[in-house]
């Protein structure tokens, strides 16, 4: 059984964006079984890029629950699910976050379609949702709003499993481990850095240098780091 979901969010600073706007299909391989879709008021304001983006501001938000208020049917919807988002590893980390918040640990098994497609689709000119599902014929509606991006996604979900007759790959493409969660430590060491140029190095628990590199952001350059899943980013975060 498959979550396929997708998050609007305020937008700001790494770990501190609030949940704008959320849908969640429960996909059992054929067709949706159940639905959650709401708006989320975050309790603090939304970026002005964000609002001109979607479309949500926070008036659309003033009534509409906290996100401890559907936090209870977000943890049933997807109980014993695989999450499936585009760019998962964004969707979760905001999740566990906002569980992170409430003292719960949120934890499911996740399966990105953006490298799902990379490995099924490998021709693609864009792997971006909006230009890779109109380049496949699937039909979209409200763009970067939750549910029309959550509904564009399940389509390509469906096209996607079609390929994988076997499921062999979509088997393999699932993540168990929380990977794109950082630890209090790591948290601490980006949330304090600075979004400006500099030069920065990684050692190891012996103190040997393993990484040096110049950027034009700091916080952003540590944090992919520890986020991305590739096996050298991967390599440098546990060490």
């Amino acid at each position: 059984m498959y979550a396929i979901l997708d998050i609007e969010t305020t937008g700001g600073k790494f770990n501190e964006e609030g949940i704008t706007e959320i849908a969640i299909h429960k996909f059992d391989g054929q067709k949706v079984v159940d639905k959650f879709i709401s708006l989320v008021n975050p309790e603090k304001e939304i970026q002005p890029f964000v609002v001109k983006l979607t479309g949500i501001n926070s008036k659309m938000l003033r009534t509409a629950p906290k996100f401890y208020e559907v936090a209870k049917r977000i943890i049933e919807i997807t109980e014993d699910t695989v999450i499936v988002a585009h760019n998962a590893q964004f969707d979760y980390r905001i999740l566990r976050t906002e569980f992170r918040r409430l003292g719960y640990n949120f934890e499911r098994k996740t399966l990105c379609t953006v490298d799902l497609s990379k490995l099924l689709l490998p021709d693609a000119e864009s792997y971006s949702l909006g230009k890779l599902v109109r380049s496949l014929g699937i039909p979209v509606s409200d763009r970067h709003r939750a549910n029309g991006d959550a509904l564009a996604t399940v389509k390509l979900f469906k096209l996607l499993l079609a390929k994988d007759s076997e499921k062999i790959i979509i088997k393999d493409a699932i993540r168990k481990e929380t990977q794109g969660e950082l630890s209090e430590k790591q948290l601490d060491i980006v949330r304090d850095l600075p979004n400006e140029t500099g030069v920065f190095y990684m050692h190891n628990k012996d103190g040997d240098i393993i990484h040096l590199s110049k950027t034009s952001d700091l916080k952003k350059k540590v944090n992919q780091i520890f986020t991305k899943s590739n096996q050298k980013f991967k390599k440098l975060a546990k060490e």
